[in-house]
């Protein structure tokens, strides 16, 4: 039988936030969704903007949309990056990043 002190300690543990390393940019492009989306899902569309241009992309404004999904088109500023010809798009709705696509 497991304990009222284990209960505690593996509800407290489950109730905590884990810890996401620093944001490194993959060397595969099949890797860049898989990699990014844990650290801008469901953040402001303006942080996730913010954390591409720390890594040398840039965004433009959103394309405009019949629907409350905006996409984000952000591309590379450095030409000899190894992720120069990468597209990286972060589609937003409501305000918030709902999804990211990496072309």
């Amino acid at each position: 039988m497991i304990s009222p002190r284990a209960i505690l300690l593996l509800a407290l543990l489950a109730c905590t936030d884990p810890k996401l390393g620093a944001f490194t940019m993959p060397r595969d492009l099949e890797n860049v969704r898989t990699r990014l989306l844990p650290f801008v899902e469901g953040h402001d569309v303006a942080e996730a903007r913010a954390l591409l241009r720390d890594h040398g992309f840039q965004c433009a404004a959103p394309m405009p949309s019949a629907t409350d999904a905006h996409a984000h088109l952000c591309s590379a500023k450095v030409a000899d990056a190894g992720w120069s010809r990468w597209t990286i798009v972060l589609i937003e709705r409501r305000g918030r990043v709902a999804d990211v696509q990496a072309r």
